[in-house]
């Protein structure tokens, strides 16, 4: 079966997915529970504003998920909207999924009117830089550095 995104507000009965990949890639070890991060995602999938969620599924099995938060940085906060929350499940990895999640993200905020994009990442920045991601710093947190890049979208 060929791979489909979906907006996070037509498939609500992929919240709960959602919520447990973001949680266990990003969320333990933080102030962070899982019922806010489940709270989050409810208020994602409510209409077709920032915050949106896209989640990559084969049949009625996700597979992956990417989001357009208004601000995913709190050391930067002059900077927005940004592309969040890529994830591909490991078993479904290097069949092109975050790539058609990225540009569907992309895609999104351009209908939105948004000009450019940012993210952080914490060692993929060469996934981003084949869609044509720009290296724009580095954000120091105390437990790590992550690479700042941004994406012009005009």
């Amino acid at each position: 079966m060929p791979v489909t995104i979906s907006s996070l507000v037509d498939r609500p009965d992929f919240i709960d997915a959602c919520a447990a990949w973001t949680y266990g890639q990003w969320g333990v070890g933080s102030t962070r529970t899982l019922e806010s991060t489940l709270q989050h995602f409810r208020q994602a999938a409510g209409d077709q504003k920032i915050p949106l969620t896209f989640v990559a599924h084969i049949g009625d099995r996700p597979v992956g998920m990417a989001s357009l938060f208004d601000d995913d940085c709190d050391l930067r906060p002059e900077l927005r909207p940004w592309l969040a929350a890529v994830f591909v499940h490991p078993d479904h990895r290097g069949n092109g999924i975050a790539g058609l999640l990225i540009q569907t993200v992309e895609h999104a905020a351009q209908r939105l009117g948004e000009g450019s994009l940012y993210l952080t990442t914490k060692d993929s920045q060469n996934l981003y830089a084949r869609y044509g991601w720009r290296h724009a710093g580095i954000v120091q947190y105390p437990q790590c550095d992550l690479y700042l890049m941004h994406k012009a979208l005009r």
